[in-house]
């Protein structure tokens, strides 16, 4: 039943709302109802499960009973005119099955709700140490009454008067220092979130006569400023750069945050809390470093050692300007020094003081510099004062470069530029400051190629949030002057030490990961090279008015290209040759061939372990796309076509590989491929059986050694350091990995990863399956609708390639029901040119129109395709017409494109991209609606999306006004948030119950933290697979591993032992003489998979666990990973391998390398810890795993050994 309410005060929502009426409902014991309320309508909507509910909720305050009172305003209550919404009255049955769940696990005891402190005072400045004496440096004060207010998720400081929050999470609370007197000061990893415009303080209550139900005690504090703005639309909050100017000053360099609380709050008893009490409370429960002491409290105009923090920063800048300009000091530790202060490191004049010491010195290298940053801590009250101090500063750079000196042979290969990959400095910019980190290495571009030698003159740019994620879009609050901010930053550019440097260009792929690239002006054969000349050089963009497309050719000229061939070395001919054109449709879009001879030039520059591939992604002079082996052409000769061409580029004396059809990708599915397959006819039995099968194997993992190998086998875990070989040779020696706490965990990380792909993201494995480049049919042979899919079966890990049957093909995003298609798949006669492509699918020249177009609007310029060949479901679907949208005119200036435009639609589309709205929204209504996919609002949703996918080319936003809308209530349960991921002790893994959206403080509403979505239980495919998935029962039963024993060293030495026993029995060697090299070799491989923990975490003061690195996978905390989350994972894996071969290399070298391998394996187990004294940065101790890649070096040596002394 459905009971309407009008008259209802405008700006309530249904949270507020519901919890107005609870109280009512509770005394009438009504639980199962939903209360629905649409901001700045004026009605509201309870929906009762049981009739018999809403009766007896009539009967009392329906038309003829008393008129229920919301906020002092009477209203009368009706029966609706429509019955109950049939998506409601699934979101009640859900919520009682999630309580009846709930009630079936341990219950955490909820923490009382908490009251605020009163504070007199809030400042912002640093922690030092004053004549030996702990302090705290005001550097910026508000003298003014305020609100501290801590919260499940944020410490909230609440300026009233101003109508401002400051926003602290509790992740980035690095400590907290209070004292008897009512001061206390927070240390953070990161700058707050500044609110503007926020509600009235909490605490205020008032008590509620409900008629003929006595009195109710009802928190108010949302709702006290209701009538006094009940006709106007209230404006979003607003998130700010600062506070005020003052504090914009210097909040980007301060990362304390202190307050003294009034005699009030200090000396509070009875109902509410005082100040001592809330401590020793957050001393109990918090887990960061809660710490009473006395504290000195200073106005940084009173310390005339330090002066005023900005007058010394300004004094900082000139010295590292003149030091550059003089070459007193290289540019690269000029940048670090900067880097000091702008990361809340040192006080500048510290790092002045530092830097005078430097010059004149032996020249410090990078790398020994670069330990500072994990030595160098939050100043605590029992830190030691020589950690700040430039003299003890010194002497940990001078033990740095020693450890660095040590093993320069082997960092040199780690560390330093190759024909690949170049040092690259990198710059974050944040809604409140600039953070400088680097350098790292980053794969090559045609602009880094081109000015090798000069890569220090240009930085990589990041737009993040202050957590180092993408900024969290709420409908609540206006981002506009972050954007503002950035917009700014890009045009004015970035200045350290000495040099500035200005907006250059982004691709594609950086401008979905908000990253660009900046230049400093600096001299090349004999011409300066600044933005316009570096640009002009590049080719002719003069002719293209659109800012999105303009840079998106330039941006070409910065795609990744890990390598490159030159063309007059190999002797290779460019030609071009005409496209295949029919019906106003290119069937050979963005695809060209290549010579057998050719092929051999590239495969002379690539690595031996990518194979010979016969399809490659390019990049040359203004032409972008792929090239396809054909047998038939003669001698050296690549043969582009005119869709290939983008723009005249004289830059023509290289081909840039940007990738490479070397191996086929597993096919899986994901979710809106699940769903237009069941809309296509597709049995549910089909996806339920391949997930139960898929899972049960993951359960089997870890029962047995040989299972545990063949997974990380399979997936491709570990391969750089032989992982899955080493944990048999182990067993094979009769000791078990899973009593080694850190390969447990490994194991555990990966399985644990699989899961919750499976469950929250309906990624299934398809063994008759396969994922592809997609090439053109150069031949002819295939007819219309024919596709010819070859790969290699890399030894059984994949199934046979599909023979003369039909096959379902389709490309990802999928969102129209068109977009899977179903071809025919076609083996070439014995001896046809086709034969010779390997891991591609080839798509027929014939037809009305190309199969790629029809594939989610594909071409064939790098798309990869998925092909299913399973009978069991391609003879159960049909497929549907596919979509054909209509050209969107691009967005053009009449004008020619300056740097300003460019730099303005990068932060525009940051702004507006929508791609994952749509993609949900589409999710939600495809469950809903009967008709799927297919419904006419689902096909919108999959245009708009098409819309949003071309808006980094046509700079035309999707208008979000224009999307179909959602449903009142409720979203499918399978969108529901999964179960938090801990990693304790550096590998320790803890899964926690899936994370309800119950009720939160206040303060932590949904204007913060995004809304609280209502689910309803969906009976779909993917509510049945979801379902289908108890991670929480699989962790604990089936995956995580029973301590075997507690002593962890147990492996290691009982591993030791064993291959000792097989070195002796194989040859004479005496390691010892080669520890002090395995020991350099050692420090080496930890600082570089340090510098991954670092480069690739959220955040660089809180670095990922190695655990992390192993697996490939970064963790989230929220059990959701996000976009930046997940691509991180892939570059990091890369980096991982290149790392881990270099040293598996460098130890199996040369003629002793037994002797030296064996020397590693001692070194790894007899590691001490990284020598770090820090406890506040958090980061990792020791790197553990160099003891397993060392092992696994061994364990190659020896059976080299043993099989030569067999052959004999």
């Amino acid at each position: 039943m459905e009971v309407h309410i009008p008259n209802v005060p405008t700006d309530l929502t249904s949270r507020t709302f519901q919890r107005l009426v609870e109280p009512i409902l509770h005394n009438l014991d009504i639980v199962d109802y939903l209360c629905e309320k649409t901001r700045h309508k004026k009605f509201a909507n309870i929906t009762f499960l049981q009739p018999s509910d809403g009766n007896r909720f009539l009967s009392i305050y329906g038309p003829h009973g008393k008129p229920l009172s919301i906020l002092g305003q009477a209203v009368r209550c009706r029966l609706s005119n429509k019955g109950p919404d049939e998506t409601t009255l699934k979101v009640i049955r859900h919520e009682i099955e999630e309580r009846q769940r709930r009630k079936s696990k341990p219950q955490v005891q909820p923490q009382p709700k908490s009251q605020p402190l009163q504070a007199s005072c809030l400042s912002c400045g640093f922690h030092s140490f004053i004549d030996g004496r702990f302090s705290f440096v005001s550097e910026w004060d508000a003298q003014e009454d305020c609100l501290v207010v801590f919260t499940k998720r944020h410490l909230i400081f609440k300026l009233t008067d101003r109508n401002i929050d400051v926003r602290i999470p509790r992740n980035s609370i690095v400590q907290l220092v209070w004292s008897e007197s009512g001061r206390a000061s927070v240390t953070l990893s990161h700058p707050p979130t500044i609110l503007a415009g926020t509600q009235q303080p909490p605490g205020t209550s008032g008590v509620v006569e409900i008629d003929g139900f006595g009195s109710v005690q009802l928190d108010f504090s949302i709702f006290a400023d209701l009538f006094s703005r009940q006709q106007s639309k209230p404006e979003p909050r607003k998130r700010l750069s600062a506070i005020d100017d003052g504090h914009g000053e210097i909040s980007p360099f301060c990362l304390v945050y202190h307050f003294q609380a009034t005699a009030t709050s200090i000396g509070r008893h009875g109902a509410g809390e005082n100040f001592h009490k809330k401590m020793w409370n957050i001393t109990e429960r918090e887990p960061y470093q809660v710490t009473r002491a006395d504290v000195e409290f200073y106005h940084a105009s009173d310390l005339l050692r330090l002066g005023r923090f900005t007058e010394a920063l300004t004094r900082l800048s000139n010295e590292l300007a003149s030091y550059t300009t003089s070459n007193d000091l290289p540019f690269g530790i000029s940048f670090l020094l900067q880097a000091l202060v702008y990361n809340c490191y040192l006080h500048p004049t510290t790092v002045q003081a530092l830097a005078r010491e430097l010059v004149g010195r032996p020249s410090v290298s990078i790398d020994a510099f670069r330990k500072l940053f994990d030595w160098i801590d939050y100043p605590a009250p029992e830190s030691d004062p020589r950690q700040f101090e430039v003299g003890g500063i010194l002497e940990r750079l001078e033990a740095a470069e020693r450890q660095v000196h040590e093993a320069k042979l082997t960092r040199a290969e780690l560390f330093s530029d190759n024909e690949n990959s170049t040092r690259i400095f990198r710059v974050s910019v944040s809604p409140m400051r600039i953070t400088l980190h680097g350098p790292g290495l980053e794969t090559k571009n045609r602009i880094l190629r081109k000015y090798d030698g000069k890569t220090d003159f240009f930085f990589r740019v990041q737009l993040c949030d202050e957590n180092g994620q993408d900024l969290h879009f709420s409908p609540t609050i206006s981002l506009d002057a972050v954007y503002d901010r950035f917009k700014s930053v890009l045009r004015r550019g970035v200045a350290v030490a000495g040099r500035h440097y200005n907006f250059l260009g982004f691709s594609h792929s950086s401008l979905r990961a908000h990253s660009l690239w900046f230049s400093a002006p600096f001299y090349h054969e004999g011409t300066i090279q600044i933005r316009e000349v570096i640009i002009e050089q590049l080719g002719d963009f003069a002719p293209i008015k659109s800012p999105a497309r303009c840079a998106a050719r330039i941006g070409q000229k910065f795609t990744e290209t890990p390598y490159s061939v030159s063309l007059e070395d190999h002797g290779i001919q460019m030609s071009e040759i005409p496209d295949v054109e029919r019906n106003g449709r290119v069937f050979s879009d963005g695809v060209g061939v290549l010579s057998p001879e050719a092929a051999e030039a590239i495969y002379a520059v690539i690595p031996e372990s990518k194979g010979k591939p016969t399809c490659f992604q390019i990049r040359w002079a203004g032409a972008k796309g792929m090239l396809s082996l054909d047998t038939e052409l003669e001698g050296s000769q690549i043969c582009i076509r005119p869709s290939m061409k983008k723009f005249e580029s004289p830059d023509e004396a290289n081909l840039d590989i940007c990738d490479m059809a070397s191996k086929p990708i597993p096919m899986m599915l994901n979710r809106p491929m699940v769903k237009i397959l069941e809309d296509m006819g597709a049995p549910a039995s089909w996806f339920l059986e391949l997930q139960q099968k898929e899972i049960n194997h993951l359960r089997a993992v870890t029962r047995t050694v040989s299972n545990t190998a063949s997974f990380l086998v399979m997936k491709g875990i570990g391969d750089s350091i032989r992982l899955p070989h080493f944990l048999r040779q182990a067993e094979a020696m009769e000791v078990d990995y899973r009593q080694d706490l850190f390969l447990r965990s490994v194991v555990e990380m990966v399985l644990l990863k699989e899961i919750k792909l499976i469950r929250h993201k309906a990624r299934i494995h398809i063994p008759q399956g396969i994922t592809l480049f997609g090439v053109m049919d150069e031949t002819g042979l295939l007819e219309e609708g024919q596709v010819y899919v070859s790969f290699d079966t890399m030894q059984g890990r994949y199934s046979e390639p599909p023979g003369c049957q039909r096959v379902v093909v389709t490309r990802s995003p999928a969102m129209h029901p068109g977009d899977i298609q179903l071809a025919e798949n076609v083996v070439p006669p014995e001896g046809h040119p086709l034969l010779e492509l390997r891991n591609c699918v080839v798509f027929s020249q014939q037809g009305d129109r190309d199969v790629p177009s029809m594939l989610a609007g594909g071409d064939l310029d790098g798309d990869i395709y998925n092909i299913i060949w399973d009978e069991a479901i391609v003879s159960q679907v049909t497929s549907f017409a596919p979509a054909d949208y209509p050209r969107l005119p691009i967005v053009e200036l009449d004008r020619k494109v300056e740097a300003a435009d460019m730099i303005d639609f990068f932060v525009d589309f940051i702004s507006q991209n929508c791609l994952g709205m749509i993609a949900t929204r589409h999710l939600v209504l495809a469950d809903l609606k009967s008709q799927g996919t297919r419904d006419d609002d689902c096909v919108k949703l999959a245009e708009f999306h098409s819309q949003a996918v071309d808006f980094s080319k046509t700079g035309r936003a999707v208008n979000l006004r224009d999307l179909p809308r959602l449903p009142r209530q409720g979203r499918p349960h399978f969108l529901a948030a999964g179960s938090q991921v801990i990693i304790h002790d550096k590998a320790d893994i803890e899964v926690l119950n899936e994370q309800d959206d119950g009720d939160d403080d206040d303060d932590d509403d949904a204007d913060q933290d995004g809304p609280r979505y209502k689910y309803y239980r969906s009976d779909k495919i993917l509510g049945q697979l979801y379902d289908a998935v108890d991670e929480e029962k699989i962790w604990h039963r089936d995956i995580q591993l029973p301590r075997l024993n507690p002593d962890y060293n147990v492996f290691w030495h009982h591993l030791l032992v064993a291959l000792e026993e097989r070195v002796v029995a194989a040859v004479e060697v005496n390691w010892q003489s080669r520890f002090d090299e395995a020991h350099g070799i050692r420090q080496t491989y930890e600082d570089a998979v340090y510098n991954i923990m670092v480069n690739y975490s959220d955040h660089p003061l809180k670095p990922l666990r190695e655990t992390e690195v192993l697996s490939g996978f970064i963790v989230s905390k929220t059990g959701r990973a996000s976009r930046r989350q997940r691509d991180r994972s892939i570059e990091m894996n890369d980096e991982f391998e290149r790392i881990s071969k270099l040293v598996m290399t460098t130890m199996q070298r040369g003629p002793n390398a037994l002797e030296l391998c064996l020397a590693c394996v001692h070194a790894g187990i007899a590691r001490e810890a990284r020598g770090r004294q820090a406890w506040n940065r958090d980061s990792s101790d020791d790197v553990a795993s160099f003891r397993i890649v060392a092992a696994s070096a061994l364990l190659r040596e020896l059976g080299t050994l043993e099989n030569s002394d067999c052959s004999l």
